[in-house]
């Protein structure tokens, strides 16, 4: 039978003070750590836990020494804990339903120093299996946490070799937000009754939402015609001068 192991490591050192008792406890056992500098290096040699057994006097005061800070891990710890009975001698986390990059996030969320955490995993396996090697890189910031495996990445490539292979397309017309704002300030000024309003006071939301509508409403369809028509008749003067050149090159070669 062939076991699965995905062997993990942050690449970003976790400082103390931007972890919760909770948090460090939690991590503690979900990974290995080790101590570096004022905070610790996690990491997981076969794989991180999914089911972890802490001991209940050491999560109870961790939870306790962690109230009041927004975690993920206070009301998975609260419940555990209010259906624990005084004589359990260890508590039985189920965080299969919590990924560990959650726990992560809450910290990059609260830190005032840490932008993002780095993770890389690699997929092994006891045997020489086709679906058993890959790997993957996690990235965790405030706003998101982005992963992309190795059989993304191939199934990327894919597209973007389908996609070489596609005649290349032109576009016709572009505009970026920014221009828009530019637009605004120099509308303003060139026509000082159309609003009251300063430039400032238009906000990206208006403006996302006018271009939005703008291109909506907007019907290209009698310019694209125009282009393609002129692209081709482009496309035949090159090919005529082209081949009246290689004419010419040929009749100087046979002479």
């Amino acid at each position: 039978m062939a076991s699965y192991f995905v062997p993990t490591v942050l690449q970003t050192t976790i400082s103390n003070p931007d972890m919760t008792p909770l948090e460090r406890l939690v991590l503690s056992h979900i990974f290995e750590a080790e101590p570096d500098g004022d905070g610790l290096y996690f990491f997981a040699e076969e794989s991180p836990a999914e089911c972890i057994e802490v001991d209940p006097a050491e999560l109870r005061a961790a939870h306790r020494d962690s109230a009041g800070v927004d975690c993920v891990l206070d009301s998975i710890a609260a419940e555990r804990l209010a259906e624990t009975a005084d004589a359990d001698t260890h508590i039985e986390l189920d965080l299969s339903m919590t990924s560990w990059a959650t726990i992560f996030q809450d910290i990059v969320r609260r830190s005032p120093t840490l932008g993002e955490i780095v993770v890389t995993s690699a997929f092994t396996c006891s045997r020489m299996r086709p679906d058993g090697f890959g790997g993957m890189a996690t990235l965790i910031t405030a706003d998101a946490i982005r992963s992309c495996a190795t059989d993304e990445m191939i199934t990327q490539f894919r597209d973007e070799a389908a996609a070489a292979a596609a005649p290349p397309s032109h576009v016709l017309l572009r505009f970026d937000e920014a221009e828009v704002r530019t637009m605004i300030g120099e509308v303003i000024a060139y026509d000082g009754a159309l609003t009251r309003l300063s430039p400032d006071a238009v906000s990206d939301d208006d403006i996302h939402a006018a271009s939005l509508a703008a291109v909506a409403a907007t019907d290209l369809a009698e310019e694209r015609g125009s282009a393609l028509f002129k692209a081709a008749l482009g496309a035949i003067g090159n090919a005529e001068r082209r081949l009246a050149e290689e004419e010419k090159e040929g009749r100087k070669e046979e002479e």
